[in-house]
């Protein structure tokens, strides 16, 4: 059927989200960069109006339709068409210091640029999805936006990706005096933030403190409001540890662990959708006095 710009916006979205986290990692590694000087983005939007509350944010708009080309017909009829959208996906960073917020900006920028021109279809992720989503390259422009004093030291950089999106749509309806009878199914995207990633675990008397990245994701709808921790002696049977960390702070100490047993961690973030998917586990510690 007709999937029209919100589900364009959402492809977009959901190919940035499920792409550039190890994409990141890969240029830190190739460009010798800390996580400061190319960040991950914690919010991905897909809808308007919109709240800058994090950073750094990438939001994906289509700005309007550029055309609209029919390609024939299916095995029912049903006409088959190409559109195309003409998208723009911002990349907006808030941080201390002119060089500091001008470096992270370009840099995931260039990120996020690959990352578009790398033929994003979520087909990658999501093999149901019937649109087959491209990006025409030779569209494809760049601005940079002017540096913002937000208060003190701290700046507001923002720059856009502008580009053509094109879909194959159908417009799919039941042929004229024919009653159909059919049970309807609707697969939806997931409303669960996804993993933390990278947690690391540092062990203490009795205690043990875990680190991590924050999830890239939030579902789409719901804010990320705080973590689940869940802890092994074995690496595959879990148990919940703190079921509700009460904050965003992607760190926390676990305490009353047994001295001298390896335990390892994982952790999930939670919105009011419930608990999405847990990180990889960290490596064993074991907590000493």
């Amino acid at each position: 059927m007709m999937s029209g710009p919100r589900l364009a916006k959402n492809y977009v979205s959901n190919y940035l989200a499920n792409d550039l986290p190890p994409r990141l990692i890969t240029y830190r590694n190739e460009w010798n960069l800390s996580s400061s000087q190319l960040p991950d983005p914690k919010l991905y939007l897909t809808y308007e109006p919109f709240t800058l509350g994090k950073w750094p944010t990438v939001i994906s708009l289509v700005m309007d339709t550029q055309s609209m080309t029919k390609q024939g017909y299916g095995y029912d009829y049903d006409p088959n068409y190409q559109v195309k959208y003409s998208m723009r996906s911002y990349i907006w960073v808030r941080a201390t210091g002119e060089q500091v917020v001008t470096e992270q900006r370009d840099n995931l920028s260039t990120v996020v640029r690959e990352a578009l021109l790398d033929n994003p279809s979520l087909r990658a992720y999501d093999t149901t999805v019937p649109c087959y989503p491209k990006v025409d390259e030779g569209t494809m422009r760049e601005e940079f936006s002017e540096l913002t004093l937000v208060k003190g030291e701290r700046f507001l950089a923002g720059a856009f990706i502008a580009f053509d999106l094109s879909l194959e749509e159908t417009i799919d309806h039941t042929a004229l005096g024919v009653v159909g009878s059919f049970d309807p199914s609707v697969g939806t995207l997931s409303l669960l933030p996804n993993a933390p990633t990278i947690p690391q675990a540092v062990a203490g008397n009795a205690q043990v403190t875990i680190n991590w990245n924050n999830s890239t994701w939030n579902g789409g709808v719901y804010e990320i409001t705080s973590y689940v921790i869940q802890k092994s002696t074995d690496g595959s049977t879990w148990t919940t540890a703190v079921a509700d960390t009460g904050d965003l702070d992607p760190a926390h100490t676990v305490t009353g662990l047994t001295n001298g047993t390896p335990i390892y961690f994982r952790v999930a973030a939670k919105n009011a959708s419930g608990t999405g998917a847990y990180s990889v586990s960290t490596l064993a510690v074991t907590p000493s006095s």
